[in-house]
Formats: C-alpha cells, structure tokens, sequence
C-alpha cells in the first residue's frame, strides 16, 4: 500500500546500510585528513547525509570511532579464522610468520586501522576493544598451533598466545611512532620477540602432524 512505513526488517537492512555508508565516510575522511579528530558534521557532509541521520547512530565522535574499530576487529578476527596450508608449515613458528605477515597486510591494504590500533589518537576506550579482540585472535592462533602440531594443551599456552600478539603490537606500534608504518626490519623484530616468547611454552621444536586436526 502507497504510503506505509516499511517492514521492521527492510528498515533494519536500511539502518545497517547507513551505517556503513557513514563508516566508510569516516574512514576516508580520518584517511585524507591525517587525525582521528574529526567532526560529526564533517562526516556527515563526507556522507552526503545531513547531520541528524549521523547523530541518530552516534551520539558522539568516539562511539563512532568504536564503531569504525569494531568493524576492523570484525576483519581481524575473519582473517586469524582463515584456513592455513598445512604443506606450508615446517615448523610452528612459521604459522607466527604467516600470520604476522596476513595482520601487516591487512593494515597496509586499511591505513586507519593502523592509525586507531598502533597510534596514540584511538583512545581507551578503542585500546580496551583492541586487547579483547588480541585476546580471541590469540585463542584462534592458539587453536591452530593445535591444529598443526603436537604440543600438549594448556591454559597457560592459550594465555601466553595472547601475550604474544601483545607483544608484536608493541613493537609494531613503536615503529609506527617512529615512521608512521610498521617498517620491515621492525616486523622482523617483532617476529623474533613473539617466537621467543612462546618458544618458553611451546619448546625448541614440536612435531608436525601428518595432517591437521579438523577444526
């Protein structure tokens, strides 16, 4: 009928579609500009959307920032997920490699990402999300050591998991105050220190399967 409201379902999808539409204009926006600290208005206008469609969704400029986060942790958390070849592998500390390598891709391929998570403009609030979202990555990492070696299970190995991908971001964030990237001999260090961290839980060597566990 002409004139009806549309179903909750269809304005949900719609909702959601603007949502992303106005994290997609922050994220350029806070790309062009160099900062974090932009306006609601400024994104709105980024948008071409007017200002009351931007404060109907975030109220202020750090909920929209969390948001733009989250939508990044959601990415992180797909590409841990993804399914490793297991012909790749040599030794357990090639999944650290490959996995560091898919995380640095990821923040060369989304500048803000890296902007948010390594520098300093993100904020508490966005830094608490980081390390609960580290913290489900390194089950994830820890699961698929699991997966590909023979190495007992234990909690504190799930833990030091976590530790480790603390201790990469660290020195990523290092590099990039210093740069304003992860430089490549910086990644290399940050490699090193996560290997020989969980070199203290895992051992020197640990046997490769015959074929991964299923997932």
């Amino acid at each position: 009928m002409t004139g009806e409201r549309p179903a909750g379902p269809q304005r949900q999808a719609r909702g959601l579609l603007r949502i992303e539409r106005i994290l997609d204009a922050a994220d350029a926006l806070i790309q062009r500009e160099g900062t974090v600290e932009i306006g609601l208005q400024e994104v709105a206008k980024a948008a071409g959307l007017p200002a009351a469609s931007i404060y109907h969704y975030f109220a202020t400029t750090p909920a929209l920032l969390m948001a733009l986060a989250q939508r990044y942790h959601a990415g992180f958390e797909v590409l841990a997920a993804r399914r490793i070849d297991h012909d790749r592998l040599a030794q357990w500390s090639d999944l650290c490699a490959i996995q560091a390598e898919q995380a640095l891709r990821f923040y060369r391929e989304h500048p803000v990402a890296m902007r948010l998570f390594l520098g300093p403009q993100g904020g508490w609030e966005v830094r608490v999300a980081d390390l609960a979202t580290n913290r489900r990555i390194g089950a994830i990492y820890y699961r698929r050591l699991i997966q590909h070696f023979v190495v007992a299970e234990s909690p504190a190995l799930e833990d030091a998991f976590d530790v480790s991908v603390a201790i990469s971001d660290a020195i990523w964030s290092l590099s990039y105050a210093r740069s304003g990237t992860v430089e490549p001999a910086m990644a290399t260090e940050a490699l090193r220190a996560r290997v020989a961290y969980l070199r203290l839980y895992v051992g020197e060597h640990a046997a490769k399967r015959e074929r991964p566990l299923e997932a």
